[in-house]
């Protein structure tokens, strides 16, 4: 997942990248093997493409939250929220106090690795809501 303008720009250039060793194999490569690298480069383009689609349309305010059943079900949808309310991660750091640095961290690890209370500092700080139900 694309989490910031600057990794929106990385994988445009990794995506030029790819496109042109797809261009090359299909130019000098041909058979079985030129088939099968073609066929890996594509189904990369394709994956960066629909990344930068998800980002694009998450910082254009497009969100849509499942509902979810599992608390450790609901760190993973906190980074699409921030993108969607248009806060970055150094915004979110200085709002939690912390660097940017921090928060890369919490993202790459899709928030699993902090403590209940502050994924809830971490809700409150980008204005998003969670709504609890207990069952037994």
């Amino acid at each position: 997942m694309i989490k910031s303008d600057a990794q929106r720009e990385r994988t445009i250039v990794q995506i030029d990248g790819f496109r042109q060793a797809l261009a090359k194999v299909q130019r000098e490569t041909s058979g079985k093997r030129a088939h099968i690298l073609a066929g890996s480069y594509q189904t990369m383009i394709g994956g960066l493409q629909d990344q930068i689609r998800e980002y694009d349309e998450l910082k254009r305010g497009e969100l849509v939250i499942p509902e979810v059943e599992r608390l450790d079900d609901v760190a993973p949808f906190i980074t699409r929220i921030r993108i969607a309310k248009g806060i970055s991660q150094t915004e979110l750091g200085r709002r939690l106090g912390v660097s940017k640095q921090v928060i890369s961290r919490y993202e790459d690890s899709d928030y699993q690795t902090v403590s209940m209370a502050k994924l809830q500092e971490i809700l409150d700080a980008i204005g998003a809501k969670a709504l609890i139900m207990l069952r037994a």
